[in-house]
């Protein structure tokens, strides 16, 4: 069996393995997204994902160029199924442009781009944002039944994308406490030679410390590295239990 030929949960849960960066995950969520509705429908189905915080939207990714185009025509204009259905929580069909009027300037640019049908499907994501997949079909494809099936898709997708979304807050605060020990290690080693040095406390070495950036016009952590280096001939580095 091939990759394209994973069924769609699997494949939702390759992606949350093996994407290096929320680009290349969401970039991936709408290939399968679009491949998955290709499949259903035996059409071509393009998809873009757009985000929305507070009143900014904006598309973050697509199934191919013409996705990404489609979405940002939605995303300029300010109104069709994606931003309905992120408005609604629900989704959201535009059948066929040529007789449904409910986006007149919308339509009229979806049919010069041979886009007849788009089905605006919203994601749980959380309360801070929302998100959107964003179907498109150059014929009448999206019936009560892919419709259905789609959602269940979306839930899925909703979960993957929040826990990628979870992942990502949790490595961004490693790595700020990472870098935050990385900047104190230099002043408390710096604090430690002089405890010794003047046979004083944490609290007068801390002192003496920041009385001398001041004079000297240096960082609390430019001098403390300055200090241990000139003692130990080596820049001090922070050591992490791998």
């Amino acid at each position: 069996m091939t990759a394209e030929q994973l069924p769609p949960m699997v494949e939702l849960q390759h992606l949350l393995i093996s994407a290096e960066s929320l680009e290349e995950f969401f970039s991936g969520l709408s290939g399968v997204a679009a491949a998955t509705l290709s499949e259903r429908t035996r059409s071509a189905i393009d998809c873009g994902i757009t985000f929305q915080e507070g009143t900014r939207r904006v598309t973050v990714a697509g199934s191919s160029p013409r996705a990404v185009r489609l979405d940002e025509i939605e995303q300029r204009i300010g109104h069709g199924p994606c931003v309905e259905a992120l408005r609604t929580l629900a989704p959201v069909l535009l059948g066929d442009v040529s007789s449904d009027h409910r986006w007149p300037s919308y339509q009229q640019e979806l049919e010069s781009q041979n886009c007849r049908s788009v089905l605006g499907m919203p994601l749980q994501i959380g309360k801070d944002c929302s998100a959107a997949l964003n179907f498109f079909a150059s014929s009448q494809v999206f019936d009560d039944q892919t419709i259905k099936e789609t959602t269940a898709f979306a839930g899925a997708a909703s979960q993957a994308i929040r826990l990628v979304l979870k992942i990502k807050a949790a490595q961004d605060t490693a790595g700020e406490l990472r870098s935050a020990l990385e900047s104190q290690t230099p002043v408390s080693i710096a604090c430690g030679i002089l405890m010794a040095q003047n046979r004083c406390s944490q609290k007068e070495a801390m002192t003496i410390l920041r009385n001398a950036s001041k004079v000297r016009n240096q960082t609390l952590q430019d001098l403390a590295k300055e200090i241990v280096t000139h003692l130990s001939g080596e820049t001090p580095a922070t050591f992490f239990q791998s």
